[in-house]
């Protein structure tokens, strides 16, 4: 069993002045905690990814659908679909977790589109 304090972690980030951070990383399962301060458009993972939003507001685009998100809300992001945090009126700590696939993506940011 493995066992860790999201309140450590956070605190870790914010003492060290790290976005993100590694939790658990096994062959199916990756968990990180990460914060989102301003908006940054993500591209879309190999893998399934949940946020649970452990403090924080605004609002997750995933796919073609938006959602308001605060502290206490979860959110399911199916692999593939391009997804970011916007309208951030308070920084966004997440825990993500990455399930479902056997050649996990890193994590990048994607170039905003323009018109």
């Amino acid at each position: 069993m493995t066992h860790v304090s999201t309140e450590v972690l956070i605190t870790e980030l914010e003492d060290e002045g790290h976005q993100f951070a590694e939790v658990l990383e096994t062959e199916s399962v990756t968990i990180e905690v990460g914060r989102y301060p301003t908006s940054a458009p993500k591209n879309p993972h190999t893998e399934d990814e949940i946020y649970y939003i452990v403090s924080g507001s605004g609002t997750i685009r995933v796919g073609d659908e938006t959602y308001d998100v605060e502290s206490g809300d979860g959110v399911f992001v199916e692999s593939g679909l391009e997804h970011d945090f916007f309208d951030i009126e308070e920084e966004i700590t997440a825990l993500t977790i990455f399930v479902g696939s056997d050649t996990p993506s890193s994590y990048s940011i994607r170039e905003e589109k323009t018109s």
